[in-house]
């Protein structure tokens, strides 16, 4: 048999259980509520300034400056370049005039030059008619290689360097032709340089000496044909080299050495 309720019965069930599914959900909401929430970021962007007039007005002077100094250094560039040219033809015009001074030096020169090659030739000759001392042929042999080299420069046009060769072959031939030289004996002779040395040999065997007198202390004995070169004078010794040794030997123990080409 069914047994239908009241409307006033059923409405207050409803509430009833409406009121209890509350209760049941309060304490669920409670403690939803009071859990810690992740909070949430949101992104700021910050907005540029707008350049302000006295950062540009910066900005152009200094673009201004930079331009002004990379014209400065052109020119700079440009007047260096100019002075290494004008140096340039400077040091080639300063050449020019030197070659052009040496020229009318040597064109000036050549006339003297050959007439004193000429007086040395000729007094050369006088005196192979002429009876000389050992000595004295030394001194003409190194006056004749003087004056050959003074030849070989005449010929190159180095009119300077054969004017000296030229003195210094007058200087040995003024040496033979001095008679007061020979006749002073109790004078301490000079030495003599040979500019060209002089290739002899002896002619017997002689002592090669430390120094120019007879009481100097003997190096060694020199056998007779030995080759050897002068290259010094004083008074009646010659300074000899021979190997690695250098001694003085008198003049009279040595003679040309014609077997060897001077």
């Amino acid at each position: 048999m069914i047994r239908f309720l009241p409307v006033t019965s059923f409405s207050s069930c409803r509430s009833d259980r409406l009121t209890h599914s509350f209760l049941f959900l309060l304490p669920i909401l409670i403690l939803a509520g009071c859990a810690p929430q992740k909070p949430i970021l949101i992104p700021v962007v910050e907005s540029v300034p707008a350049p302000e007039p006295q950062y540009e007005e910066l900005k152009n002077e200094i673009a201004r400056l930079e331009k002004i100094i990379a014209e400065k250094e052109e020119v700079i560039k440009n007047q260096q370049l100019r002075q290494q040219s004008q140096a340039h033809v400077l040091r080639e015009t300063n050449k020019e005039a030197a070659r052009a001074q040496v020229k009318l030096h040597r064109l000036a020169t050549k006339p003297s030059t050959a007439s004193a090659i000429a007086e040395v030739e000729a007094s050369l000759e006088h005196l192979k008619q002429t009876r000389l001392s050992s000595f004295d042929q030394i001194l003409q042999m190194q006056a004749q290689r003087l004056l050959d080299t003074a030849t070989l420069f005449y010929s190159k046009e180095q009119y300077a360097a054969a004017m000296s060769h030229v003195a210094q072959a007058n200087s040995f031939i003024g040496l033979i032709q001095d008679e007061k030289r020979k006749k002073i004996t109790h004078v301490d002779p000079l030495l003599l340089e040979f500019h060209v040395p002089v290739k002899l040999r002896t002619t017997k065997n002689v002592n090669l000496r430390k120094e120019p007198n007879s009481h100097a202390r003997v190096l060694s004995t020199l056998k007779k044909d030995t080759h050897l070169i002068a290259n010094a004078n004083q008074g009646p010794w010659v300074r000899i080299q021979i190997d690695k040794t250098q001694g003085w030997v008198l003049y009279t123990m040595l003679e040309r050495d014609e077997s060897r080409t001077p």
